[in-house]
């Protein structure tokens, strides 16, 4: 009862309606969340009907602004549900602070590095809590920053004390245990304290406490999208991304990381963004989308720790691990 409070009283900010958003939008919009501003001035383009539904089958909408098209298709969804649409330039919003503080949190997707690092800086000036997230093919990402999350959960007997100030992890510490005697549970309060995004990109800690098996198995995504971000998006989105150019900025991450390079598996996973980069699949974006309403959701109920701080999609593999910068 008390999340569904909280999620008919919570009010998101979309930015961006791309196939990830389209999937996160109908999730959050079916979750019942009281309000959602959808922020997006981009026009359709032949590829959109490929992987977001909730434009109308009709080639002579190419070329007009988005969202006009979508509103009532998402509003009948649920009506109870109060949507609004902004098309207005998206960029200059970023940095808006009156405009951003309206929110209690903000999905954005589809953004530039250089955009993500503007908001984020933003957000969290802000307090607000943030997720970032996007696609290439059949890969995908998202980036955390909630500043700091406070949850509560009942857990039952264990051999091992629960005990307030213990640290989990380098970000989650359990800050107070409350004992119910009579049902001989626990009521645990967890902290969890989020670094900023920016700090994805040059942090050491993903080498540090991740074991070495582990990240030679699952990090190739990783490195391949920081590498990727660091690289211009093409105007036309079937261009491929020049490959020698990738497996470059892909190893200055790894150095950045102080990551061995080996870990990169660059014929596997370079490759492969080099021709998906920036591309969007419908079944990767259900995957994304559903995943990061779900942690929106999950934030809400403060009951879980959510995601602290990277996530990866790898959908060939059957891969979603997450990382901490």
């Amino acid at each position: 009862m008390k999340t569904q409070a909280r999620i008919r009283r919570t009010k998101v900010l979309v930015i961006r309606l791309g196939a990830v958003g389209t999937e996160c939008v109908k999730n959050l919009v079916l979750g019942g969340i009281n309000s959602i501003e959808i922020l997006d001035d981009s026009v359709v383009r032949d590829v959109d009907f490929a992987s977001q539904f909730f434009l109308p089958n009709d080639d002579a909408i190419i070329g007009k602004l988005k969202l006009p098209l979508v509103e009532d298709k998402i509003k009948e969804l649920n009506p109870a549900v109060h949507l609004t649409i902004n098309t207005s330039q998206v960029d200059p919003l970023l940095t808006e602070a009156t405009y951003l503080k309206q929110f209690d949190v903000i999905v954005a997707s589809e953004l530039s590095k250089e955009q993500i690092m503007k908001l984020s800086k933003t957000t969290r000036e802000l307090n607000l809590p943030l997720y970032v997230t996007g696609m290439h093919g059949t890969y995908g990402y998202l980036f955390v920053d909630l500043i700091e999350h406070i949850s509560q959960k009942t857990f039952g007997e264990s051999t091992v004390s629960r005990k307030a100030n213990t640290e989990l992890t380098k970000s989650k510490t359990i800050v107070d245990v409350k004992r119910n005697q009579k049902e001989k549970t626990d009521l645990v309060t967890i902290k969890d304290v989020y670094p900023p995004i920016h700090e994805i990109f040059t942090s050491k800690n993903i080498n540090k406490d991740v074991k070495k098996k582990f990240m030679q198995n699952y990090c190739g995504p990783l490195l391949a999208t920081l590498a990727l971000l660091n690289i211009p998006k093409p105007t036309n989105p079937e261009d491929i991304i020049d490959l020698e150019l990738l497996k470059t900025e892909a190893l200055k991450i790894c150095n950045n990381l102080e990551i061995p390079e080996k870990w990169l598996e660059e014929e596997e996973y370079i490759r492969d963004f080099s021709q998906q980069a920036f591309t969007e699949y419908s079944p990767t974006a259900a995957i994304l989308g559903g995943a990061v309403a779900q942690e929106v959701i999950l934030y809400l109920g403060k009951e879980e720790s959510p995601v602290n701080n990277v996530m990866t999609l790898d959908t060939l593999r059957a891969r979603m691990p997450i990382y901490q910068s």
